[in-house]
């Protein structure tokens, strides 16, 4: 099946690395291009000790602070996104595995920025998993015993946070000048860049079928929130992303996001970040 969705978020970004994943012969290029920069998070060259040299905005650190706990959160989600459908297909459930090392690094890494500026991330009083959690573990594994196309909506889901996480950060990255986060997001969005060109690549692909697109729209239209929401308070992620996406900036940005998403099948006139924001930010 021919691959039409660009992948220019990721291809800047991660051509010439060398270091990655073990490919094997037959592998789609799609996923080539992911696991070949497989890897940890690069923090060689990060100047920790300057951190605090460059103060930031108490809003930026909150914002921080939210976005740190939202990578961190992938740590309850392994019995959650490893429905037997991912575990079964060769190709999702590798992607996963990396997937949850890669974001797991992301969050610790932000866990240590903010402690260098001496915002210490404090621990969850009731521990990682919330109520939701276990409402999306259970939704999960009965919706993926019974839907065959279960992946087509995983995947498309994975594509929109992926896509809103790159903006985010860029526009966390506008709003401040300090030098070390800019470096550290940047390595971020790299990482986030190659995770949102797999998603797109294996959403096209599943999303082909008349019938799963339909029911993947259907659904993506009454229950799709941003990444993060359902596991923080209302008021704060309506915040967050009112910082985020509101302002001429923001609203040009969430407009992007929309837009890369149209480009799979059957969401062509699709605004789920847009209108989402339109019922709790904009308002």
């Amino acid at each position: 099946m021919k691959h039409s969705i660009s992948h220019s978020y990721a291809d800047p970004i991660v051509s010439g690395m060398t270091v990655g994943g073990a490919l094997l012969p037959g592998d789609p290029p799609e996923f080539e291009r992911f696991i070949s920069g497989s890897r940890p998070l690069n923090l060689d060259g990060i100047d920790w000790d300057a951190i605090r040299s460059h103060p930031l905005p108490v809003d930026t650190l909150r914002i921080l602070a939210y976005m740190q706990d939202v990578e961190s959160h992938t740590v309850v989600f392994p019995r959650t996104i490893f429905s037997q459908r991912a575990v079964d297909d060769e190709v999702v459930g590798t992607f996963l595995i990396c997937w949850l090392y890669e974001e797991g690094m992301h969050g610790r890494a932000l866990a240590k920025f903010l402690a260098c500026a001496g915002h210490p991330v404090a621990p969850r009083p009731n521990g990682r998993t919330t109520f939701m959690d276990h409402v999306d573990r259970t939704l999960t594994t009965l919706l993926a015993a019974m839907w065959k196309d279960f992946l087509a909506m995983h995947m498309a889901w994975g594509a929109v946070h992926e896509c809103t996480t790159i903006h985010a950060y860029q526009r966390l990255m506008q709003s401040s000048e300090h030098p070390v986060l800019h470096e550290l997001l940047r390595r971020i969005i790299a990482d986030e860049a190659r995770h949102f060109s797999f998603y797109m690549w294996q959403a096209e692909q599943r999303l082909a079928k008349p019938s799963a697109r339909r029911f993947v729209r259907a659904i993506m239209d009454r229950m799709y929130v941003p990444v993060g929401t359902n596991h923080q308070p209302d008021d704060l992620a309506r915040w967050v992303s009112g910082c985020l996406f509101d302002g001429d900036d923001g609203r040009a940005a969430a407009k992007r996001v929309d837009r890369t998403i149209a480009k799979l099948p059957g969401f062509s006139d699709a605004r789920l970040l847009g209108k989402w924001l339109d019922r709790n930010v904009y308002t």
